[in-house]
């Protein structure tokens, strides 16, 4: 599903105050903490994906099996690096997808297998003499997860290993480049708060955040479904069992960006205007957090009466969508509005 922001302004006419310094230097704040956050996750994501890279590499090279790292290593490898790319999920506007990158970590929904076909079809050509491909569904985390979890001997895994991971980190280190790119996203950001001020900007970054809220949400109500009709194998990470790890990642790293990437400190600027809707935030993120069931496997949390903790996790993960979706933007006086299309 393809969700597309509608950037819905209900101020008005843009009035003097916005060009009073307090409000331009609580504006230029927001600007540099949002844009330092989101510097710090495209860092955090490159490294990764380079550690991924290098143990990939390690495993799959012809040494003593001694000094190799093993596959737990691997493994380990990939689950950080897909935590870092959590971080980036859901993002629209930005250069994620500025750099053509939206679907180049990762494949998802699959609700085909598209992954485990393609995969197969590559170690079988790769087998006969056929290239590492370079782009598509085989060079993402989804399709690393596959070989890491499928029983497959080491020379079968390292058939693709170390090309797909090692295409991961190129792209990593292009969202990287991006990110800091002083004439990209930067420059977006200072031209949106010169020609709409306020509103831009904030519509800008709640946006972010709504649509970062929508994939969690995704992410979630896929495989929950129904009580009687639950979908384990739509859950993002399912052949690792991580899925709820991946889940409990993305909500810490929502709640991070408002808090450090400039959201929440822009609120307590003004005062007590907007301390009601601040403490709302803080409490609906400590519920949320503290209602998502423990562990990593969300199919377990899918089984029997496990199912009734997921419902309970829901409500609050759905006020927390009220208080960031909807009181959030309408204290700062703007609308949200959404056009959804179904493209899964």
């Amino acid at each position: 599903m393809k969700k597309s922001l509608l950037l819905l302004a209900t101020l008005g006419t843009l009035s003097a105050c916005q060009s009073q310094p307090a409000a331009d230097a609580a504006l230029h704040t927001l600007a540099n903490d949002h844009l330092v956050f989101m510097r710090q996750q495209a860092d955090l994501l490159a490294n990764q994906l380079t550690l991924l890279q290098q143990a990939s590499s390690h495993y799959c090279q012809q040494t003593d099996q001694q000094t190799k790292p093993s596959l737990d290593v691997v493994k380990q490898e990939w689950r950080n690096s897909f935590a870092a790319w959590s971080t980036h999920q859901g993002q629209s506007g930005g250069p994620l997808d500025a750099e053509g990158l939206s679907f180049a970590f990762q494949f998802w929904p699959d609700k085909k297998d598209t992954v485990g076909k393609q995969v197969q079809r590559e170690l079988a050509a790769v087998a006969k003499g056929g290239q590492v491909p370079d782009r598509g569904v085989v060079t993402t985390l989804s399709a690393v997860e596959y070989l890491l979890e499928n029983d497959l001997s080491t020379p079968q895994r390292c058939l693709l290993l170390p090309g797909i991971t090692a295409q991961l980190a190129s792209n990593g280190s292009q969202l990287q480049a991006a990110w800091h790119d002083a004439d990209g996203y930067q420059q977006q950001l200072a031209q949106m708060q010169r020609q709409g001020g306020s509103t831009a900007l904030l519509t800008q970054i709640l946006g972010q955040l709504s649509h970062r809220y929508d994939r969690i949400e995704k992410k979630f109500e896929l495989p929950l479904n129904t009580v009687q009709h639950p979908r384990p194998l739509f859950a993002e990470a399912w052949r690792s069992e991580q899925s709820l790890h991946f889940l409990r990642t993305s909500l810490t790293s929502l709640e991070q960006e408002y808090r450090q990437g400039g959201m929440r400190t822009y609120l307590m600027q003004a005062g007590t205007e907007h301390q009601a809707t601040v403490e709302a935030l803080d409490k609906a993120f400590a519920d949320t957090q503290a209602h998502l069931p423990a562990g990593d496997s969300l199919a377990h949390w899918l089984q029997g009466d496990n199912y009734a903790d997921l419902l309970r996790f829901k409500l609050s993960f759905d006020q927390l969508g009220y208080q960031l979706k909807q009181r959030l933007p309408s204290d700062l006086g703007l609308s949200l509005g959404f056009n959804s299309t179904d493209g899964d």
